[in-house]
């Protein structure tokens, strides 16, 4: 029974491990677009303070690097947004799998508990599955989207600082 238990602990262990490292790839995603996008402001402000020149000279870095924060950060935002979604519905599933697991406990009868055994592990390997593809999912939108913003913005992303003569 002590194995068992010890068991169940280690496999929840694995599952909140395996979220928070899903979760923090994901946080760590977000931090190094952030920090492009402030090396392209970076790039953007050196070449403006070093460089004497046109007031054309000024706006087409600063629109540049308006197109790529505004095309960026949506896209981001989105994929957050279907991550908290996911974290919410595993929440609600947790619980219900808890409910489950309780029940099948308390029961008194062996057949019974052994139907209340079955389903409860028959929505959990449900759940992991649900779980896998939705990230897998995510995950596909956001290489799709990448994809495509570097492919719409090729130009937007190639800042090219003039040189002096």
């Amino acid at each position: 029974m002590k194995e068992r238990t010890d068991t169940r602990e280690t496999a929840r262990e694995r599952a909140r491990s395996d979220i928070a490292d899903k979760s923090l790839k994901n946080y760590e995603q977000l931090v190094r677009t952030g920090l492009k996008l402030q090396e392209e402001a970076a790039r953007c402000w050196s070449s403006l303070l070093t460089q004497t020149a046109s007031v054309q000279d000024f706006q087409k870095p600063i629109s540049n690097l308006t197109a790529v924060a505004n095309g960026i950060l949506p896209e981001a935002q989105k994929r957050m947004q279907e991550m908290v979604s996911l974290v919410e519905a595993n929440s609600r599933t947790g619980v219900e799998l808890m409910k489950k697991a309780a029940e099948a406990v308390q029961t008194a009868s062996i057949a019974e508990s052994q139907s209340k055994w079955m389903d409860f592990w028959t929505t959990s390997l449900g759940a992991a599955r649900h779980n896998t593809e939705a990230l897998l999912q995510i995950n596909s939108r956001a290489i799709d989207s990448w994809i495509d913003f570097a492919q719409q913005n090729t130009e937007v992303t190639q800042v090219r600082v003039p040189r002096k003569a």
